[in-house]
């Protein structure tokens, strides 16, 4: 009994250390990888660099159209 308590305290005490290790070894590399981001020279007024804004072309007449029908069945 005292060697599997033994053993099982080295497994948790490993895996704390290797989780630490771990955790700070993503941080660092998450900042590295912040610090080499290219800083653009973007306007603020300018479109979007990576995504298209896409407007639904119903959605205009859907709303004009349902505010008739509730308007003609309130009546």
């Amino acid at each position: 009994m005292e060697n599997i308590n033994t053993l099982m305290s080295t497994v948790i005490m490993v895996s704390f250390i290797v989780t630490i290790v771990l955790a700070v070894g993503s941080y660092w590399a998450y900042k590295i990888r912040e610090r080499r981001k290219p800083k653009g020279t973007r306007v603020e007024d300018e479109a979007p660099v990576f995504f298209e804004r896409i407007y639904p072309p119903q959605r205009a007449r859907d709303t004009d159209s349902r505010a008739t029908e509730e308007d003609a069945s309130a009546a």
